[in-house]
C-alpha cells in the first residue's frame, strides 16, 4: 500500500524541526496538511516575504487593539496563520535555507511581544502584559539554553494567538475589562508552566 502524497512533506517537515515527528502528536498533521495545501498555489512566493508579512500584521494588531479590536483579533490570527504557511511554502517548494530560519525564529519573537502588547492595549494593565511577553520570549529562550529544542510545552504560539485574539474579540463587544486580564491571566499561568516545562525537560546529548 503506498504513502499518502503528502507523506515526503512530513519527513521534510520533521527534518526540520529537530526530527519531530508531526505523525505522533495529534491533531498536529491535519493542520500541516492543510497549511500544506494553502502553500501550494504559493511555491513562487519567497518564504521569508510571508515571515515579514506576518511581523508586519502581528504589529498592526498591537496598533489597531486600542481603537478596533476585533481588527486586531483578524489580525492576530492572520499573522498566526502566516507563521505556518512561511514554513509550508518552504516544505512544499523545496525552498528551506538557514537565513530562513533564523528570520522566522526572530519573526516568531518579535509577534510574541506584539500579541502581549495587544492584550495592553485592549485593556489589560501594562505590566501584566509585558509579564506576558517575557514569558513567551522565555521559554524559547530557555529551550535554546538548555539545548531542548524538541521540548513542546503548553505556552507555544497557538497559546499566545488564542489568549491574544480573544483579547481583541472581548475588547470589541464589552466595555468590561476583565475579560482581557482573564486572557493575559491564562496566559501568564501557561507561560509559567511551560517555563517549568522546559526547565525540566532532558538536555540534548
Amino acid at each position: 500500500m503506498t504513502g499518502r502524497p503528502d507523506e515526503p512533506f512530513a519527513d521534510r517537515w520533521s527534518a526540520l524541526h529537530h526530527g519531530i515527528d508531526p505523525r505522533g502528536v495529534p491533531l498536529f498533521l491535519p493542520w500541516l496538511r492543510l497549511l500544506w495545501w494553502l502553500a501550494r498555489p504559493l511555491r513562487a512566493v519567497p518564504p521569508t516575504a510571508i515571515t515579514a508579512l506576518g511581523v508586519v500584521l502581528a504589529l498592526d494588531a498591537a496598533f489597531l487593539a486600542a481603537s478596533h479590536p476585533g481588527w486586531a483579533a483578524v489580525a492576530v490570527v492572520l499573522a498566526a496563520l502566516c507563521d505556518g504557511l512561511d514554513g509550508a511554502v518552504a516544505v512544499v517548494a523545496g525552498r528551506a535555507t538557514r537565513f530562513g530560519a533564523v528570520a522566522d525564529a526572530v519573526a516568531d519573537r518579535l509577534a510574541d511581544v506584539a500579541f502581549a502588547a495587544v492584550l495592553w492595549r485592549a485593556g489589560a494593565p501594562l505590566g501584566l502584559a509585558a509579564v506576558c511577553g517575557a514569558l513567551a520570549v522565555g521559554v524559547d529562550g530557555l529551550r535554546r539554553w538548555r539545548h531542548v529544542p524538541t521540548r513542546i510545552t503548553v505556552g507555544e504560539r497557538p497559546s499566545w494567538t488564542v489568549c491574544a485574539a480573544l483579547a481583541g474579540i472581548s475588547a470589541a463587544v464589552t466595555t468590561a475589562g476583565w475579560p482581557v486580564v482573564t486572557c493575559a491571566a491564562v496566559w501568564c499561568g501557561l507561560g509559567v508552566l511551560a517555563l517549568a516545562q522546559a526547565a525540566t525537560g532532558s538536555a540534548a546529548p
